[in-house]
């Protein structure tokens, strides 16, 4: 008995540490800082790059991979 009632316990208290809590205390706001358009196609550019070159890697090298 006592077993069960400690087992029940331990559940509640680890689904009480599972769910999140969360402060909304925060508020947006507009940027303080606009980003220039350079530095915005600089960003741009390197996360098409970053995002393109496994496809890219993977194209290149489809002949091996096939083991031709």
């Amino acid at each position: 008995m006592f077993a069960i009632r400690n087992l029940v316990r331990s559940n509640v208290q680890f689904a009480k540490n599972v769910t999140p809590i969360r402060n909304m205390s925060v508020t947006a706001t507009p940027a303080r800082n606009k980003v220039s358009n350079g530095e915005m196609i600089v960003l741009a550019s390197l996360m098409v790059i970053g995002w393109s070159a496994i496809p890219a890697w993977v194209l290149v090298n489809i002949k091996n991979y096939r083991g031709n």
